[in-house]
């Protein structure tokens, strides 16, 4: 698979050296990643999409031996709900979790996928609606997090801090970062 614009071996501060991974490698496993983290297979993509992203297209895209342009590349993004710069950035190097700045989360999203059977999403929806009891903060639009809050949700959630980014940033839930020590 290459990408339209034919670099295979972008390296820049937010990506991760390519010297040993093609970018061609880190956008197939990111895609699948993705998909991974909504616990979509290939068939249940296919069917969401009512047909317009096989299912057999989409695994050629995640193995990395089917051509994926970057129109078609931020479509798919697109129907992930995720931003297509999630494609080419190292989580590892643009992690808010693993430090001590928090997040604010645009709920309105998160209610958005309460249709979806993805047990993440509830969670997550059932902490912040804890939280804002808590706080009394009704404000509904947006929620900023501490990194305790993200520490609670690593273990509601069982996932590590590393998972727990990846679902959120792949879900297209955050709005901002912010300093919330």
């Amino acid at each position: 698979m290459g990408l339209a614009c034919g670099w295979n071996t972008l390296t820049a501060p937010n990506r991760p050296n390519l010297s040993s991974m093609s970018m061609t490698t880190l956008v197939a496993q990111r895609l699948r990643h993705i998909r991974q983290q909504q616990n979509l297979t290939l068939k249940q993509v296919e069917i969401r999409s009512r047909g317009k992203w096989k299912s057999v297209v989409v695994g050629s895209y995640e193995r990395g031996v089917r051509a994926l342009s970057i129109a078609k590349a931020e479509e798919l993004c697109a129907f992930y709900g995720v931003p297509a710069e999630s494609l080419f950035l190292d989580p590892k190097v643009h992690s808010s979790m693993h430090d001590p700045r928090g997040i604010v989360l645009d709920l309105r999203k998160i209610r958005q996928r309460l249709s979806d059977p993805d047990l993440f999403t509830h969670q997550l929806h059932d902490f912040v609606s804890w939280i804002a009891a808590q706080r009394s903060d009704w404000n509904g639009e947006m929620m900023s997090l501490r990194k305790s809050d993200l520490d609670l949700i690593t273990i509601i959630t069982r996932k590590n801090q590393y998972e727990l980014e990846e679902a959120i940033v792949n879900r297209n839930f955050t709005l901002i970062q912010r300093d919330r020590t």
